[in-house]
C-alpha cells in the first residue's frame, strides 16, 4: 500500500513539473487587419504599399485562376496559445493577391474579427 501511495504522489508531482512547463508560442508578426482593409483598393494599391503597411509577408506562392490568369499571393499570419494544452490560443491569416502590374486584385482574411466594424465584417 505505501507502494502505491509513493507511485501515486510521484506520477502527481510529474504532472505538476510537466504542467509547470507550459509556455507560450507566438509565430509571426501582429498586424491590424482594420488598418489594412481601411487602406487597401483593389486595382490601385501595390504589392510596395502592401509592404510599407505591412512588412515583408511570410510566404510568396502563386494562385493559377481558371481562365489562366496567374496571380501572385503574399501571406502574413500571426498566432499566439499556450503549448501543450492550446489554451488561449488564437490565429490570424491575410493572403493578398497582386497580378502580373503589382497590383492587388483582392485578399483573403481568416480570423477573429470580434471587435471588428460591422462594415468591415462583409468585405
Amino acid at each position: 500500500m505505501a507502494y502505491k501511495l509513493r507511485s501515486l504522489v510521484g506520477m502527481l508531482a510529474g504532472a505538476a513539473l510537466l504542467a509547470g512547463c507550459a509556455s507560450s508560442m507566438k509565430v509571426g508578426n501582429n498586424f491590424d487587419y482594420n488598418s489594412f482593409a481601411a487602406r487597401v483598393q483593389p486595382g490601385v494599391s501595390t504589392g510596395k504599399e502592401v509592404a510599407q503597411w505591412l512588412g515583408q509577408p511570410y510566404g510568396r506562392g502563386v494562385e493559377l485562376l481558371p481562365d489562366g490568369t496567374r496571380m501572385n499571393v503574399w501571406t502574413y499570419y500571426y498566432g499566439v496559445g499556450q503549448i501543450p494544452s492550446g489554451a488561449n490560443t488564437t490565429f490570424k491569416m491575410l493572403q493578398v493577391k497582386l497580378d502580373q502590374q503589382d497590383r492587388v486584385q483582392g485578399y483573403v482574411w481568416s480570423g477573429d474579427l470580434s471587435g471588428t466594424k460591422v462594415e468591415e465584417r462583409s468585405k
